[in-house]
């Protein structure tokens, strides 16, 4: 499974659960070692897995998960870049009800700038991963891959990330990342997915419009009043502060030549 001269990449990607076969090499793991790691730095016990096998300059696509990963480089080399949860805005993801959703518009590898210019000052953290390597891939935190190697292999160990107790007293930058996820997620069960574009795209056209626009767009209206409500409510109170978090979810994402009639962008190839 050379690349050679072709530009077709070949990418496995499959759980190692439900395969009787593998049964016994499941066994001779040092499960010990997960499961101590994953309690005693309260990750949640890992409670799936997957097996990812790939040509030489297979790529995965910049994306984050929900959950916590234990990533074992196996075989080959892997280059891999980073960027904190903390630079939601920066990777411009795709609209939650996008079939790319958690996935970065931005091509790292080769960023257009002028589409996506808060991407210059993202800060990530780039290295690559030998055989026998671990990394530890937080909740949310994208990640952007490349083998190095011919049929480079790695092994993802998921887990939950465990919930906090209670409302904190002060909102971090992570806490606002959620809220803008979350928020997100709202507006879309309240526009529904066939509208959530073109909603978006009124609902900041609203915002631009200034004061009062609330009692004046019917369900558009609606939600940026439930919108502005929540941002009051997780310590976002100024008005302008609020337009200025609401326009960072909106400009681009829902905007530019990629929307057409709803979704128009095209997927890129890649794994998630």
């Amino acid at each position: 499974l050379a690349a050679g001269d072709s530009a077709e990449r070949l990418y496995l990607q499959e759980t190692m659960s439900g395969h009787p076969e593998l049964a016994e090499e499941f066994r001779s793991w040092n499960w010990p070692f997960l499961l101590q790691n994953s309690n005693r730095h309260r990750w949640g016990l890992p409670d799936s897995n997957e097996l990812f096998i790939g040509m030489q300059g297979a790529e995965t696509d910049a994306h984050y998960d929900e959950r916590h990963n234990l990533f074992f480089q196996v075989r080959g080399r892997k280059q891999l870049l980073l960027f904190p949860f903390v630079e939601y805005e920066k990777l411009y993801p795709f609209p939650v009800t996008h079939p790319c959703d958690r996935q970065s518009m931005v091509d790292v590898a080769r960023p257009d700038l002028e589409a996506f210019p808060a991407f210059a000052t993202a800060s990530g953290q780039y290295t690559t991963l030998q055989p026998a390597d671990l990394v530890f891939l937080p909740y949310g935190w994208f990640h952007w891959l490349r083998n190095d190697d011919a049929l480079s292999i790695s092994l993802s160990f998921w887990s939950l990330s465990t919930k906090k107790e209670r409302v904190p007293d002060v909102f971090s930058a992570h806490d606002l990342t959620l809220v803008r996820r979350n928020l997100e997620k709202h507006m879309a069960a309240r526009f529904g997915a066939a509208l959530f574009p073109q909603r978006m795209r009124r609902l900041l056209r609203l915002i631009d419009a200034g004061p009062g626009g609330e009692t004046s767009d019917g369900v558009v209206g609606e939600v940026l009043a439930e919108a502005r409500t929540l941002l009051g409510a997780v310590q976002v109170a100024d008005p302008e502060k609020q337009d200025e978090f609401l326009r960072s979810m909106l400009r681009v994402r829902f905007e530019g030549e990629w929307q057409g009639g709803g979704w128009g962008w095209g997927l890129r190839a890649g794994g998630r």
